[in-house]
């Protein structure tokens, strides 16, 4: 009986070999074609990032040729005010009405732009910032300048409403920055109640669109020569805008090619056998490692934060629970609770700042799933953070009026009875 045991051991472990090849050999062959459509792929999104680099820096050189051959001031003035009418045909189709309209709640320019982490984030945040600069100083040129060129009142209310819609940018751009270092709740709360303000700004290029054309048409003939003189220069000045800012971002792209090679080489040499660890690595292979690395250092933070906390609370109620504590462990008790409701706060702007960046980003199914861990760890750990406040806000509450009430209580003397009562004689009256 134990030998047709064995013998029906030996046949189980030979069949599951013999399927752990067939299933290695599956997986090395989908792997294999998988890295080479991967490599081809990256070293075509590589050519087609220093492409962008090319072509802005030909298009930039291009338009400096284009408009040294201006000879007026008035023909750069049309120029100018060109270019600001492409400025906002530029944000109506390709920011506000894929964003509104076409696709409505998917990212469009985040997944345009491949934003999937915040170093991208930061350094797109830099080249438009530096690029708002640009349309408000070509703003305030054309509305400054507008009075010598004999336009119509209309044209003038133009060029002043666009400068300050491109003022509103540009304070915009400052107040991202600044709120999202030092203030991410209003950048929360500012996105909560930011659609009905993106339907307006919308409105407002749109009837500026058709403002600066009426005022253009003022001052050249549509379809003259001189118009295709302008409009040569200032789609060479646009090409180089767009093209710079794809390359930007384009540069910190990153590529899964060594990844899926560390995961063929490992199935290869027998490290990983099952189906459900190479399929997790396979996935894990093209999900963003900077982005991994932030949620795991923000995990970290959040971590070190909370046991402090708990510490800060913990030698806070030891401090507050003996019968009549001292004027020195009241003050301690004190600073450990502000200590703790420091770190609190802290954790709370961390869980803003971290919120209004996923919303920025542009995620695949096992990068969302990373970041709702996180998300779910900052919401628990909040919420415990501040049931621990409140316990110990209650106790040091409790506690201090319990000894203030001990203060206000009025001393009585002791009461003696040793003192010997007083005799009255009482003489008697003679019949």
């Amino acid at each position: 009986m134990s030998f047709a045991w064995k013998v029906l051991g030996f046949i189980i472990r030979a069949m599951e070999k013999q399927n752990t090849t067939i299933n290695r050999n599956q997986w090395m062959d989908f792997l294999s074609s998988r890295l080479r459509a991967q490599i081809s792929l990256e070293n075509a999104q590589k050519a087609q990032t220093w492409a962008f680099g090319l072509l802005s820096f030909f298009m930039f050189g291009s338009a400096l040729g284009a408009t040294s051959t201006f000879n007026s001031t008035s023909f750069y003035f049309e120029t100018k005010v060109l270019f600001l009418f492409l400025f906002h045909m530029v944000m109506i189709l390709g920011i506000y009405l894929p964003a509104l309209f076409l696709q409505k709640g998917q990212k469009p320019v985040a997944r345009l732009l491949g934003i999937r982490d915040s170093v991208t984030l930061v350094f797109l945040g830099i080249t438009m910032m530096f690029y708002s600069l640009v349309v408000l100083s070509l703003s305030f040129q054309v509305a400054s300048q507008a009075n010598q060129m004999e336009l119509s009142a209309f044209a003038l209310l133009s060029f002043w409403v666009h400068f300050t819609l491109a003022a509103v940018y540009t304070l915009g751009c400052v107040f991202s920055f600044s709120s999202f270092v030092f203030s991410p709740g209003t950048l929360v709360k500012f996105f909560e109640k930011s659609s009905k303000v993106f339907y307006v700004l919308f409105g407002f290029h749109i009837v500026l669109l058709l403002s600066f054309a009426l005022s253009y048409s003022e001052m050249v003939p549509i379809g003259g020569s001189d118009f295709f003189e302008q409009f040569r220069a200032v789609g060479l000045f646009w090409i180089f805008i767009i093209s710079s800012v794809f390359f930007v971002v384009r540069l910190f792209f990153e590529f899964s090619a060594d990844p899926l090679a560390a995961l063929e080489l490992d199935v290869a040499t027998g490290r990983l056998e099952r189906s459900e660890d190479i399929l997790t690595r396979f996935k894990n292979a093209f999900a963003s490692s900077r982005l991994f690395s932030w949620c795991g250092l923000l995990s970290r933070i959040l971590a070190e934060r909370s046991h402090e906390i708990a510490r800060f609370s913990h030698e806070a109620v030891s401090l507050v629970s003996p019968e009549n504590p001292s004027e020195v462990d009241l003050r301690q008790v004190e600073d450990r609770y502000r200590r703790a409701e420091a770190l609190s706060r802290k954790l709370e702007r961390e869980n803003q700042r971290f919120l209004v960046s996923i919303l920025l980003f542009d995620l695949n199914e096992v990068e969302r799933q990373r970041v709702e861990e996180l998300r779910d760890q900052f919401s628990r750990e909040l919420r415990n953070a501040k049931l621990e406040l409140a316990t110990i806000r209650k106790r040091i509450d409790e506690k201090l009026t319990v000894l203030k009430d001990r203060q206000m209580l009025p001393s009585f003397p002791k009461s003696t009875n040793t003192k010997a009562a007083e005799t009255v004689n009482v003489p008697q009256a003679k019949v």
